[in-house]
């Protein structure tokens, strides 16, 4: 396939399709995760299953929200250990396939209790995808295109939402007997439904594959990622062949347990690292937002139709502003930008704070577009700097080894910081109503903080060489810039 530059450097189209084909995975995060914005705003919806009339309506909502969220936290978890067992293309499939399962189920629920076991189910399988994309997109993109390629991740996660919002807002005005809150359920299998038909034929990582001594099969998808016709000796594919055996060599001795992620220091840096970077991500409060945007648009004035369209189009800007985050990432770099990111939700939390404790519940249209104002400018700044960077980050940071479990530890704090804030959210908008903007502000702060404090910068770097940030001995030294070998120690250094 085609060749095109990129930093001035070529990038294959046949390594941006597959990388793009992975991510109807995202798309099936994404969808999945945001229909439950639109289905709570479905009348229809609440009324079948008595949420529009129950005395505990909050806490049930909270549960729906809780039980996703709890089951992707144990799907992330679970399919870590999958993809470094059995690899990252069968993990997925697995996945694809338990997200068709549980969206199908969603779809034809005839009570509470099936719904929200089928939550659940789809949860576990979103848990697994969230991780296992950006994961295998981390090990087959080059590095001067990572933070793009894997990016794109970011990028489709949003095109879920989006689409599930406006496919939400579209069926409102359907009428089918109190069904209508069904097709978009449905529609969520889709995406995993592509994905599991079409995973097994985008290559196996080769990371993985020579970790597991498949060395011919590695260097043959190396050689196809970085085909270029006027580079008939493929250099590039050969380099990259070398570092990654010679670092899989070192580390094939070193401790690969769950246990060693807490107990050996430099993984329980990346741990810490890893988990805070996701966590952050759903402490400033997007989650929230997104989640229960119809009704927050409601608490500023606005009927029910008009607020599935503002989340719509709240998510709908989240998609472009993605797009731009993939692209700023090879150029400016992962740590700056989410800590612009993260100030940049702080204020614009403060914003809405105000606008709510001032105009909320009263017919002030300055002060109630306002705060929608502040709601949108909150996904721009995260959308921009944060939402692609963090899955970036929070891959590349991990060994060839220990990536799975990794990364699975890393996307574990986006499920623990969505659960404790959805569950909490129904109930602290109840009884504290604006405060609750406040502590998702003074939780921003904090990370950025923390973020610009402790967190290494490693755009450009070989997934190899990012190591060596960690203390970790770093078998081959190569150039992202011209693939130029250097031999160092092998000795190891990190023991168990």
């Amino acid at each position: 396939m085609a060749l095109i530059k990129f930093r001035g450097k070529p990038l294959s189209g046949y390594n941006i399709l597959i990388i793009a084909f992975a991510t109807f995975g995202s798309i099936t995060y994404g969808y999945c995760s945001a229909i439950i914005g639109s289905t709570l705003g479905q009348p229809s919806f609440l009324h079948y299953f008595g949420l529009d009339t129950a005395s505990n309506a909050a806490a049930l909502t909270g549960a729906i929200n809780g039980l996703f969220q709890g089951g992707g936290l144990i799907g992330t978890l679970s399919f870590g250990a999958v993809a470094d067992k059995f690899g990252r293309c069968k993990a997925m499939f697995l996945a694809s396939v338990l997200a068709i399962i549980g969206g199908g189920l969603q779809a034809g629920s005839v009570h509470l209790a099936m719904y929200l076991v089928s939550r659940f189910l789809t949860g576990l399988a979103i848990g697994g995808l969230v991780m296992l994309v950006p994961l295998w997109q981390s090990e087959v993109a080059p590095p001067h295109a990572r933070g793009l390629l894997v990016g794109l991740h970011g990028v489709s996660i949003l095109v879920g939402y989006s689409s599930s919002a406006w496919v939400g807002f579209g069926f409102y005005f359907v009428n089918a007997d109190g069904a209508q809150w069904r097709p978009p359920l449905a529609i969520q299998c889709l995406p995993p439904l592509i994905l599991a038909c079409g995973v097994y034929f985008i290559p196996e990582s080769p990371r993985w594959l020579i970790d597991n001594d498949q060395h011919e099969r590695a260097e043959a998808v190396l050689h196809r990622i970085y085909r270029d016709p006027s580079n008939t000796d493929n250099h590039a594919a050969k380099a990259e062949f070398a570092q990654i055996r010679a670092q899989v060599e070192l580390e094939r001795h070193l401790p690969s347990s769950w246990a060693s992620l807490f107990t050996v220091p430099h993984y329980r840096k990346r741990a810490l690292i890893g988990f805070t970077t996701l966590l952050a991500g759903q402490l400033t409060g997007t989650t929230v937002i997104n989640n229960y945007g119809p009704s927050l648009y409601a608490a500023l004035g606005h009927g029910a139709s008009a607020s599935l369209a503002l989340s719509a189009g709240w998510l709908t800007e989240g998609l472009v502003c993605n797009a731009i985050n993939a692209v700023l990432l090879d150029y400016v770099g992962r740590k700056w930008l989410m800590v612009t990111g993260l100030i940049g939700c702080a204020i614009s939390l403060l914003g809405v704070s105000i606008m709510v404790a001032l105009y909320g519940g009263t017919a002030n249209k300055g002060g109630n577009s306002a705060g929608v104002f502040f709601l949108y400018l909150h996904l721009t700044f995260y959308a921009t700097c944060m939402d692609a960077s963090t899955y970036v980050y929070g891959s590349e940071i991990w060994p060839t080894h220990l990536r799975g479990k990794g990364f699975a530890i890393s996307c574990a704090g986006l499920f623990v910081g969505s659960l404790t804030l959805l569950e909490a959210a129904p109930t602290a908008f109840e009884t504290i109503g604006w405060r609750f903007y406040l502590i998702m502000m003074a939780f921003t702060i904090i990370c950025a903080i923390i973020f610009a404090l402790f967190f290494p910068e490693t755009k450009g770097m070989t997934l190899e060489e990012i190591s060596a940030l960690f203390d970790d001995e770093v078998a081959i030294e190569a150039s992202s810039d011209t693939k130029t070998l250097s031999i160092t120690s092998e000795k190891e250094k990190v023991k168990a």
